[in-house]
């Protein structure tokens, strides 16, 4: 059996790389963290955060309560929302997750969801925090993941809009 020369190796890599390269890009096109634009310069997947409250009173544990809209074109389901907590060193202590309500969120439509925190070491010493949000498209067959902004967790403000820092 003759060993394949290193030309003919290179000459089959770079066939398969140039096809795979003409194929049609709708099959492997994704911008960013999975949220790919359209023909038209519309995103296919968009979540965008509406809001966000971190919330420490009245519960038996702290919480972060919030809701996201499909600002895409496609329907997501299955999403995810993950929260990642920071010292005020800015180093990670942990996180916490939860699904939202709807499980099903068409575009131009919202979720909320509710992540419980029950990790003592986040609590005591969290100061601030971001999300990720994994979702599957509506056939339940690719994921995507994208990140956003969170807030910051402390006595006077616990990271929720419309919070008022009046000492009245």
């Amino acid at each position: 059996m003759k060993a394949v020369s290193n030309f003919k190796v290179f000459s089959m890599v770079f066939v398969i790389t140039t096809g795979l390269l003409v194929l049609d890009t709708s099959l492997f096109y994704a911008g960013a963290f999975g949220q790919g634009f359209e023909n038209n310069n519309t995103k296919k997947y968009d979540i965008v955060l509406l809001n966000q409250r971190y919330s420490s009173e009245g519960s038996f544990n702290d919480e972060i309560v919030g809701s996201i809209l499909n600002n895409g074109t496609a329907t997501i389901k299955a999403v995810e929302m993950t929260a990642i907590f920071y010292d005020d060193q800015d180093d990670i202590i942990g996180n916490a997750d939860s699904g939202t309500s709807p499980y099903t969120i068409n575009p131009g439509d919202r979720a909320a969801f509710t992540i419980e925190i029950f990790d003592e070491a986040i609590k005591i010493n969290a100061s601030s925090y971001d999300f990720t949000a994994k979702w599957k498209d509506e056939h339940l067959s690719n994921n995507y993941f994208t990140w956003l902004i969170g807030g910051e967790v402390s006595d006077n403000n616990l990271g929720g809009e419309g919070d008022s820092d009046d000492d009245d």
